[in-house]
Order: C-alpha cells, then sequence, then structure tokens
C-alpha cells in the first residue's frame, strides 16, 4: 500500500504497551467485538499524536494532509471529522464578512443555511436550469452567474455544489474564470468527489476553485465524517485552521482521521483499479437497465459532465414514483438505495462494490420495473421552484422565537428553520423568506403530503 503516515504512528504508538491515562475513556482496549483495531488507534492529543488544528513539524498529521493534497492537486490540504459540513462552514467563516453577503448556488446543502445563521451572513442566490425528466437541478447558467456577480460587488465569495446528489458536475474552469474576473473566490462544496482522482478526474482546485471540501466517507472507504479540505495558494490556510477549530469538535476523533489517511492510499493504489471497474460496470447498468427497463438513466445522453459512478434513474414514466420503488427495493430484495424523491433513483457505486452487487442492482430494477409496460408518455415539467422574498436576515429568523403549523396554515408567515427534505438536504425555503401559497402548493406537489408541517416565526410583528 502507498504510505500512510499518520495510520502508521497511531498503529506503532498503540503496540508499545502505554497506560493510557487519558481520553477516550476506551482506553484502546477491545471492549466490544469487532472494534479492536478501531479502539486500539482512537486516540486524542497526547504524546507523539499531534493536534488536528495546531499540528507541528514532528506530527503525523502534516505529513498524511499533505500527501492528499497532493493526491488531489492542491496547495495543502486539511483533515475533518465534522464531514463536509464542517468544511461549508469554515470555508464561509474564513472567506466572508460577519453581516456581509455571501453568493450561493440555492442547491447548496443545508449546511450553507446554518453557516448564514452562524456568521450572519446574507445570501443571495444562483439558480440552476432543472433538468428534465429528472427535475432536478442541473448546470449553472454562466450568463447568470456573471449577472450575480456583477449585481453583488461586495459580496467575496461564490459557493456552489459540483457534482450534486444527482451526479451532474459544474463548468468549474469557466466559473472559476469568472470568480478571478469579478475578483471574488470560488468556493466548492464537492462532497460526493472525494473518488474522482480514482478516475484521473480533476478535483476542483486543479480546475481553478480556491477552496474545496470534499467528503471522503461518501465515495471512498473512509469512516463516517472524514473529509478533506483542499486549499489554492490564494486562500489563508492559517486563517482556515482556525475555522475549522472554531466549527469543529475539540477532541477529534483519530480513527476517523487514520481512515482519512488509509482512504487516500487505498484510492492511490489499489483502489484505483476497483473504481475504474465501478466506472465501466456503472455504464454498463446504465445502457442494460435503460434497455430492460422503462426507467430513464442519467447518462452521457444528457449532454452534461456526470461522476461516472453515480447512477441516477428517472421513473417518471413508469407507475411507481420514486419513493414507492425505494421501499420495493428495500422491502423486496434487500437493497438500500442512497436517495429516493418523487420521480428519481439514486445510488452511489464505489470501487467497494463487487460485479456481484452490481448483478444484483440490475435484476432488482429489471424484475420490478421490467413488467411494467412501455415507457409512458413523458411527465409534464415540474414547476420551478417559487422565487422567494427575504423579508428577514437567515440569522434573526433562525434564532426567534418559532412554532410549527400544518402547511395551509404558514401562507404569508417567515420561514424559521430551513424545509429540507432529505436527503439530498437541500432548502425549499431558507429562514427569514416569505412563505406563500405557491410554496405550499410546490411542496404539496414534491415533497410532502397535506399533514406535512414547518417552523415559522412565531411573532408576527416581525
Amino acid at each position: 500500500m502507498n504510505p500512510t503516515p499518520l495510520y502508521s504512528a497511531l498503529r506503532a504508538l498503540s503496540s508499545q504497551g502505554h497506560l493510557r491515562l487519558h481520553m477516550p475513556g476506551h482506553k484502546g482496549k477491545p471492549l466490544f467485538p469487532g472494534w479492536e483495531e478501531v479502539f486500539a488507534l482512537d486516540y486524542t492529543e497526547t504524546y507523539e499524536t499531534g493536534n488536528l488544528y495546531a499540528p507541528d513539524a514532528d506530527s503525523p498529521i502534516r505529513p498524511a494532509e499533505r500527501l492528499a493534497a497532493a493526491c488531489y492537486g492542491a496547495a495543502d490540504c486539511h483533515f475533518l471529522t465534522g464531514g463536509s459540513t464542517q468544511g461549508v462552514h469554515a470555508m464561509l467563516a474564513a472567506c466572508c464578512t460577519p453581516g456581509g453577503p455571501v453568493l450561493l448556488d440555492r442547491t447548496c446543502h443545508k449546511s450553507a443555511a446554518s453557516a448564514c445563521a452562524l456568521l450572519d451572513l446574507r445570501p443571495a442566490f444562483v439558480f440552476p436550469s432543472t433538468l428534465e425528466p429528472f427535475g432536478f437541478g442541473g448546470m449553472l447558467d454562466l450568463h447568470a452567474v456573471e449577472a450575480a456577480l456583477a449585481a453583488h460587488p461586495d459580496a467575496p465569495a461564490l459557493l456552489i455544489v459540483s457534482p450534486n446528489y444527482y451526479g451532474v458536475v459544474q463548468d468549474i474552469p469557466a466559473l472559476a474564470a469568472l470568480c478571478r474576473r469579478y475578483g471574488k473566490l470560488l468556493l466548492v462544496d464537492a462532497a460526493h468527489a472525494a473518488h474522482f482522482p480514482a478516475l484521473g478526474l480533476p478535483s476542483p482546485i486543479e480546475q481553478g476553485a480556491d477552496a474545496a471540501v470534499v467528503s471522503a466517507h461518501k465515495t471512498l472507504p473512509c469512516l463516517g465524517q472524514g473529509a478533506y479540505l483542499l486549499l489554492s495558494d490564494q486562500v489563508d490556510g492559517g486563517k482556515l485552521r482556525r475555522c475549522e477549530a472554531m466549527v469543529g469538535t475539540s477532541s477529534p476523533s483519530y480513527a476517523i482521521l487514520a481512515s482519512l489517511d488509509l482512504a487516500r492510499a487505498w484510492m492511490q493504489g489499489e483502489g484505483r483499479a476497483a473504481y475504474a471497474a465501478a466506472a465501466r460496470q456503472t455504464a454498463t447498468l446504465r445502457g442494460e437497465i435503460q434497455q430492460s427497463t422503462p426507467l430513464v438513466a442519467l447518462d452521457d445522453a444528457a449532454g452534461l459532465p456526470l461522476d461516472p459512478c453515480r447512477l441516477t434513474l428517472c421513473c417518471a414514466r413508469t407507475a411507481l414514483d420514486g419513493q414507492a420503488a425505494g421501499q420495493a427495493l428495500y422491502a423486496r430484495y434487500g437493497i438500500a438505495l442512497e436517495l429516493t424523491d418523487q420521480r428519481n433513483l439514486v445510488a452511489i457505486l464505489t470501487g467497494a462494490d463487487s460485479p456481484d452487487d452490481f448483478a444484483r442492482l440490475r435484476d432488482a430494477l429489471v424484475r420490478l420495473f421490467g413488467s411494467l409496460s412501455g415507457a409512458g408518455a413523458p411527465p409534464p415539467p415540474l414547476p420551478a421552484v417559487p422565487s422567494a422574498e427575504p423579508a428577514l436576515p437567515v440569522r434573526r429568523a433562525w434564532f426567534a422565537p418559532c412554532r410549527t403549523v400544518p402547511l395551509h396554515q404558514a401562507v404569508g408567515a417567515i420561514c424559521a428553520r430551513p424545509v429540507t427534505p432529505y436527503p439530498p438536504g437541500i432548502p425549499l425555503l431558507w429562514p427569514g423568506e416569505r412563505i406563500t401559497a405557491a410554496h405550499i402548493e410546490f411542496l404539496r406537489c414534491s415533497c410532502y403530503d397535506a399533514d406535512g408541517t414547518v417552523q415559522i416565526c412565531a411573532d408576527a410583528s416581525l
């Protein structure tokens, strides 16, 4: 395997038989079956382990981070144990002014909304076009992005999502060029792109972004919450590290840190062939499913850059909606998908999936959908997400007294918490936005039933 300085150091340390009179409380002892290696490597900031937020020259963390930076073609890399949420919070905290504006891709994860509340940021949005028949956001329109950059000269940064939950990759080189032209930083929530180096695909930093966060735990063999924050030479790494400490735990899991080191090494070694095989099998599976069922696969025919290992299938032309199909796959065939929505099924496929796993998924989809009649008429386009009027700053609405009401009683009220179907975790309404009848109708048609509820600001005088 490729070098793993942090994992190797922790493993060597655990073999020395020290009396561990420090955190964590398990003291490295195998108290539960199957946890022997995890507990043995799970340290705290003590002798020879280093400090995640203040790594010195002797820390095994820094060489591990530098190897990850080289893997992603970045000037530097910081390990995170709070997932991409920690990275989104840290990037916005380091690059934006509290109380000031920020430009956001409207399909940003809900972590961007909580960052705006914590940092008192004023968001302005750019909207991707809707991709039919799938009904989700596709590419950002470069003209619309440029108009937003010109309209908000005091916004220091633009945060986008690439790839999105469904696998659509943005034109980062073009977006980076626009941001440079207008003197702004380009930040990328690339949570679902950790495996891109194994496929020979460039990281956002290699494409011109100033900072990006990737969730190793989403698509690499890494423990949950492990993420890499990638930096260009245009951002202040020291300031970012301080912001990471502010929004992260002061007791980071060394088991997660070690898994970040291992995941990168595996991806650069035997994992490279495993991901290449997964990409080939995903492409084959897309074709087989389209030939054998009325499902529509998001593939190269869409003319969009895509994650080669993301399987997105639209069932809008079938008798089953996405949620019902996902439940049937789980109940009948024991297959748990990553995401189902009204129209789509999404599976994350990685180098850990075997040919038998691909065959099992294919057979289940063919059995479930192959008996259905041929593809029906294309569904009518979903209505666009209604525009929203910001009535209050995000922070003020978030921390104001609130109450929960049925959807039909929310018309005219001010949203107090993000209205966020999860996954994909994209807020349809942000705190501080006025809720209209159009929003209620959209939520009923696309996300919730008639008994759904929302949280609104309790004080009508706001």
